[in-house]
């Protein structure tokens, strides 16, 4: 029998039960057998003794055919009774019997026999005295002395009783160690069979315990914990099956969690890359706005100026439904007024109702609480969601919200808003998916109404946030009305926060520092800033903003979080270390990342706000509001348009003040410069200088951003090598990705295309960086050789 760490191994319990069962039998055929083999040990005593009954009986027979002949004698009278002479002539032959009987007798044993020796020869010694007087017809017998013949009868007599009392008590204690022998065996099987049990219990009963705390613990959703395989076969496969489900459950956690984080990743740096050219395309219209355009200018680019508004609604969604899924949602509990807060949702969808000619009122019950405690901007969300799909949904009718309250245990109420439509209502097949993201109703090619689907999504994640959820009751081209319950708790008015005041501009111009790589986001954040009043300065990497911000006083300073060199974050740790001679400034960060961990990073390194792109004007007034209000006076004019100061690569920023000039010209003039058609890099980068000389006409600035170009490259080449030397694939790719600009910029497209090659390739085929970069070597000769050649000659121009 086989054992595995003092356990038997490979056993069923079926096996074991058999086994248990088995020595209880075998124990109780041992008591059995013992008590068998003692009763009939019982019994054979029993007739031993029975035998010496019998022997004791015979010689009491002799005994008394002796004495009955010793009575005849001595009666005997010749002639006498005839009856006495017949008792005469029997007695001897009964005596003569029983001595026959005694021998015969096979429990006589050799002590009786030994007297009946002496016996025999003393009664015939007296049966032939006494015959042959009676052959005489002697008048009467003679005496004879029957003494030592009794006597011998006596002997034998009380030989044959000491043997009885001797198997009397030897069949006593026979019995009585029978019974003793009974009771051990019986006790001791009884111990035997309690242990068999106990230790078939244990084993069947201790490993079933286990199986079951481990699948109680996967219930509960502890898998840190495997189930501990021992015991019969079965509950060890039971072990087996638990451990393996916990590491597929365990496997298929980390798996999720993997995707979910992929999925965050996926989003931020989808956010990053989409709020990037959002923050051009709504920052330029903006300001475009504000400029002299005739009618139909105007239309187009409030039309593009919308679109970007509706891009940014449908990024927001996604980031928000994101941050539930991470987790992330956090409410802002704060007391608030419900008539108002739903009077401000009305507001919003009023003037889309009125154009469709619906008709919207609102229902208070006259119970219901006027101020909670809650996150207002949040139910706010919920309401615009389902007001906004009720305008969308309906064509003609009317909509109606409905507001009552319910008091449930804990000081809470549940409010209960109802959003009743007359529009095309809801298929019952599609119901319940209705609140699943991006689920729309009509899903086909043709649909008429636009959307994401996680508006409803995230409308119902909110409300199960605030402990309650969304219903829905619909009829197909009837209306459909849509119920949320949230649980508030009552406040009153003297909870309500007292409305801010709008945020006045501030009425001195600030010093502020811009720190950002992105060409088309620094001419943005420069142009709003300057409209401003307020004095500019751009720098391209943390690093420089760094220097900068230990070189000259600054009030505030928009820091990027993503750069080259140096991330925005280690910038702020680096100022926030070493803080200036001249005073700390304000530190806002200015990302397009806007999860809660991309927040919590920056307030950790040291920033004081957060400005997400693309730059909303009232967010960024209120920032600059509040830098106005910590700024310390200083003797500043307004500032006037200046050229953008000298990143990383200054070609960009310089270039791009240059096009902005070249466009704003053209834009003036009506003309449009014609540049000839290139037929190789050098060619090409020619005819790029030329266009910008002639746009711009500043060659000797033209001249400087060539000459800093061509400087500075084999220092990003060499940093490039290290990148990929070391692994770092996102520096390499932010290297590729910066430099592709400014030679673009700059007309060298072949150039240019090596390095979008290398950006894409860092990412998904590092391997491959290598020859890209040889590549790239290769090419940067003729790109410096032609740059310089045009450098001298437009500075000798």
């Amino acid at each position: 029998m086989k054992t595995r760490g003092g356990r038997i191994a490979g056993w069923t319990v079926g096996r074991m039960l058999s086994i248990g069962f088995l020595l209880t039998l075998l124990g109780l055929a041992v008591v059995g057998t013992g008590a068998t083999v003692r009763i009939r040990s019982l019994e054979e005593s029993q007739e031993t003794l029975r035998d010496s009954h019998t022997v004791l009986a015979q010689i009491n027979e002799l005994g008394d055919s002796v004495r009955a002949l010793d009575r005849i004698s001595h009666s005997y009278q010749q002639p006498g009774n005839p009856r006495s002479v017949d008792m005469f002539h029997a007695s001897p032959g009964a005596i003569t019997e029983n001595i026959d009987e005694l021998r015969r007798n096979p429990a006589t044993d050799p002590v009786v026999m030994s007297y009946l020796d002496q016996v025999e020869p003393l009664v015939q010694d007296w049966i032939g005295t006494l015959g042959a007087a009676v052959t005489s017809g002697a008048a009467k017998l003679p005496d004879n002395d029957t003494e030592p013949l009794e006597s011998l009868i006596s002997e034998m007599h009380r030989y044959e009783e000491a043997q009885i009392r001797v198997q009397m008590k030897a069949t006593k204690d026979s019995s009585q160690r029978t019974r003793q022998l009974i009771v051990a065996l019986s006790v001791a099987t009884a111990l035997m069979v309690a242990v068999v049990t106990r230790w078939i219990t244990l084993r069947i009963t201790t490993p079933a315990k286990e199986v079951t705390a481990a699948a109680q613990r996967v219930l509960e959703g502890d898998l840190s914990r495997q189930a501990q395989v021992t015991g019969p076969l079965e509950l060890a496969q039971m072990a087996r099956a638990v451990n393996a489900s916990t590491v597929m459950m365990a496997t298929a956690r980390d798996e999720a969690l993997a995707a979910a984080a992929a999925k965050s990743a996926f989003l931020a740096a989808m956010s990053h890359e989409i709020r990037t050219p959002m923050n051009a395309v709504i920052g330029m219209t903006g300001l475009l706005l504000d400029t002299d355009l005739d009618s139909r200018q105007r239309e187009l680019v409030e039309t593009v100026h919308s679109s970007g508004g509706s891009l940014l609604v449908i990024i927001n969604d996604i980031l928000d439904f994101s941050k539930i899924e991470a987790g992330e949602l956090s409410l802002d509990e704060q007391p608030f007024d419900l008539p108002g807060c739903l009077q401000q949702v009305m507001n919003l969808v009023t003037l889309t109702a009125e154009a469709k000619g619906l008709h919207l009122s609102t229902h208070l019950a006259p119970d219901c609480p006027k101020v909670l405690a809650g996150d207002a901007g949040r139910i706010r969300q919920i309401l615009l969601n389902l007001l906004g799909n009720a305008v969308k949904f309906t064509d003609h009718g009317a909509i109606t919200v409905n507001v009552s309250a319910s008091a449930v245990s804990s000081g809470q109420v549940a409010l209960q808003i109802s959003v009743r439509d007359t529009g095309i209502g809801i298929p019952a097949d599609r119901m319940d998916r209705l609140f699943h993201p991006f689920f729309q109703v009509d899903a086909s090619i043709g649909r008429r109404y636009a959307g994401t689907g996680l508006g409803l999504a995230i409308s119902q994640r909110l409300a199960e946030a605030m402990g309650g959820g969304i219903t829905v009751e619909s009829r197909l081209r009837q209306g459909s009305t849509f119920t949320v319950t949230l649980l508030l708790r009552p406040a009153t008015l003297r909870e309500v926060p007292s409305k801010p005041p709008p945020v006045a501009p501030p009425t001195q111009p600030l010093r502020v520092l811009v720190a950002e790589d992105n060409p088309v986001n620094q001419r943005v954040a420069e142009l709003l800033l300057e409209r401003r009043g307020h004095r500019v300065h751009i720098v391209a990497d943390g690093a420089a903003a760094v220097a900068a911000a230990h070189a000259d006083p600054y009030d505030l300073v928009l820091m990027d979080v993503q750069m080259p060199v140096m991330d925005g974050l280690t910038a702020t740790e680096r100022i926030r270390a070493d803080p200036p001679v001249h005073g700390t400034p304000r530190i806002v960060a200015l990302s397009a990342n806007v999860m809660v961990d991309d927040r919590t990073a920056g307030l950790r390194a040291g920033m004081d706000d957060f400005l997400a792109k693309p730059i909303q004007e009232p967010e960024l007034d209120a920032v600059l509001a509040t830098a106005a209000a910590t700024a310390e006076p200083a003797d500043l004019a307004p500032a006037a348009p200046k050229p953008v100061g000298a990143p990383v690569w200054p070609s960009e920023v310089a270039l791009a003040g240059l096009a902005g000039y070249a466009a704003r010209a053209a834009a003036v003039t009506g003309s449009t410069p014609v540049r000839p058609i290139p037929t190789g890099e050098p060619e090409n980068i020619r005819a790029c200088v030329s266009g910008l000389v002639g746009e711009a006409g500043d060659p000797a600035r033209l001249a400087e951003i060539l000459h800093n170009f061509v400087g500075r490259l084999p220092d990003v080449l060499d940093r490039m090598e290290h990148a990929a030397a070391a692994g770092d694939t996102r520096g390499l790719a932010r290297l590729a990705h910066s430099l592709k600009g400014s030679s673009a910029t700059l007309g060298a497209n072949r150039f240019a295309g090596l390095c979008a090659e290398l950006e894409t390739c860092a990412h998904e085929h590092p391997a491959d960086s290598g020859r890209l970069l040889d590549d790239l070597h290769a090419q940067a000769d003729e790109v410096s050789t032609v740059m310089e050649a045009l450098s001298t000659e437009l500075a000798a121009a």
